[in-house]
């Protein structure tokens, strides 16, 4: 139901955002027959999930590889468990998802975390101590994960813990503490390292904990939605249809109304309000709180906010090319170029707001990735290029209308995409004159869309003091408000996922007013997770 909601309408819940977190707490709530309104403030529902398209070539801005997709994966099950059984995926090479280039070593990242350890072992001997240890690291924190993502109970909650001392250990560290620890080659502290554009920080800066989850959510495999992130983004729409939920395009909340005790709706910024037993905000939590009022917020949180660091932006380069163009190199692999093995180094410009400049970037195929699915027009294909962009150079453009921004902002994408792209050709020759389409998206272009703080990609900065358990918790500090998204477990589509159906099933629970295990004792709970 994609019709205006009546005014005077109390709803059950009422969601804050369509990202992948809101979408699933909303199919989460909605399927347990409550009234769902969803508000989206872009002209598009999705988030992050909602691709584009130009002169029939199809891009995905926020989706390039997602992992456990598998039979028996969490975000598999994430999904059979709202109905959304017929959201299909393609696996990438298993031989090669992840292809990390450095200027005189490069190896390929694949499924099975000790088919990798192999490799990295065949070509770094003297190093194998550090690698079984590390990658036993892994993969207790693979374990981890999984239990915690899977407890119903205490006992469920007892086996979680018996993975706490690798948490306790390495929690508080940076990956490049726990590289030093263990390993004494750079090359090899760099190969480990490839990955890390999935967090947006630089090894000295990044939780080690969250770079050795990454390594573990993709050891089963890496996926790409069949037929491109839309497909998967329709299929919650159309479930949410299905179960009668209200959504709302161009409706962007400005104010989350309570009475001092607990929630009573929301207010758009055109004046309408919606009135909700429970809202679920989808929005990053600076900004939820700020919708809120930071009237009500204790000492604590407050404080939270005002040291929180946001992540990075992105500068994101999407090109139709031509047929013709050889790119069976990079297949249905991820390239991940860097131009020195001092990764810290890499990321100086992007943490210093200064421009990107083309000395790492994440270069990816998406119609060899899903070949079956019409990416291109018949006979062409998607090239897309990646980097990590600070939001200050382009912030003077944040609040102007995309596509009228003016001569300068065209000129600055264009002179910054021929950098990127001449850089490419090291793996694509020939790419700058094969390209038909082009299109370039800044972090200007994420505030228009996500409306993300800084145009950040990941919410708060994955800093070890920015990682659970100190990222920010579910529950917000009046009764009836819980969050979901990046700000809350992580970013990325299974820990947003993941997140939406923990607030969803949270609301569900106060709706009911059945006790739980995240009520009992309130008050201290809301302090642990504030």
């Amino acid at each position: 139901m994609f019709a205006a909601s009546n005014m005077t309408q109390q709803y059950d819940v009422v969601v804050i955002g369509s990202g992948i977190g809101g979408l699933m707490a909303a199919l989460t709530c909605a399927r347990a027959n409550r009234s769902v309104l969803v508000l989206e403030a872009a002209k598009q529902f999705g988030g992050y999930t909602n691709g584009f398209a130009r002169k029939h070539f199809h891009f995905d801005p926020g989706i390039h590889y997602i992992g456990e997709c598998g039979e028996g994966g969490a975000f598999r099950r994430l999904l059979d468990g709202v109905g959304l059984n017929d959201v299909a995926f393609t696996e990438l090479d298993p031989d090669g998802f992840d292809w990390y280039v450095f200027p005189d070593y490069n190896v390929h990242n694949c499924r099975d975390l000790s088919r990798f350890r192999d490799r990295l072992a065949a070509d770094f001997p003297r190093e194998t101590k550090g690698l079984d240890r590390l990658f036993g690291l892994v993969r207790s924190v693979s374990k981890a994960t999984r239990a915690a993502t899977q407890i119903r109970g205490p006992g469920d909650a007892l086996k979680a813990l018996r993975h706490a001392p690798t948490m306790l250990r390495w929690g508080r560290s940076t990956l490049s503490e726990l590289l030093d620890t263990l390993f004494v080659d750079p090359h090899l502290k760099a190969a480990v390292c490839g990955p890390i554009g999935d967090l947006g920080l630089p090894p000295s800066r990044v939780s080690a904990v969250m770079h050795m989850g990454v390594l573990a959510h993709y050891s089963r495999g890496a996926y790409f939605p069949t037929g491109g992130s839309n497909k998967m983004r329709d299929a919650f729409l159309h479930e949410l249809e299905r179960c009668g939920a209200v959504l709302k395009r161009n409706a962007r909340v400005d104010k989350i109304l309570h009475d001092g005790e607990r929630v009573t709706g929301v207010r758009c910024a055109g004046g309408e309000q919606h009135l909700g037993k429970v809202v679920v905000s989808n929005a990053q939590a600076s900004s939820t709180y700020e919708m809120l009022g930071r009237e009500v917020l204790g000492k604590r949180l407050q404080r939270k906010l005002n040291t929180m660091e946001h992540s990075v932006g992105s500068l994101c380069i999407f090109m139709g090319v031509d047929g013709s163009l050889d790119t069976s190199k990079v297949g249905s692999s991820n390239v991940w170029n860097y131009s020195s093995h001092d990764i810290d180094r890499l990321y100086d410009g992007a943490l210093a707001g200064e421009l990107p400049q083309a000395r790492s970037y994440f270069l990816t195929v998406p119609s060899n990735k899903d070949p079956v699915s019409p990416l291109a027009p018949e006979g062409k294909q998607v090239v897309e290029i990646v980097t990590m962009a600070a939001g200050a150079p382009f912030k003077k453009w944040f609040e102007e209308k995309s596509m009228k921004r003016g001569a300068e902002y065209e000129a600055l994408k264009k002179e910054l995409a021929d950098q990127y792209i001449a850089a490419a050709e090291t793996h694509l020759p020939g790419l700058a004159d094969s390209i038909e389409l082009l299109e370039v998206g800044t972090p200007a272009t994420n505030y228009t869309y996500t409306l993300s703080p800084e145009g950040n990609i990941y919410g708060p900065a994955h800093t070890p003091g920015q990682v659970p358990p100190f990222r920010f918790g579910f529950r917000g500090p009046v009764d009836g408000l819980f969050l979901c998204g990046a700000s809350v477990i992580s970013a990325g589509i299974l820990p947003c996922a993941a997140s939406g159906n923990i607030a969803g099933r949270m609301a569900l629970r106060q709706l009911s007013a059945e006790p739980s295990m995240f009520q009992v004792p309130v008050k201290f709970l809301r302090k642990v997770l504030q």
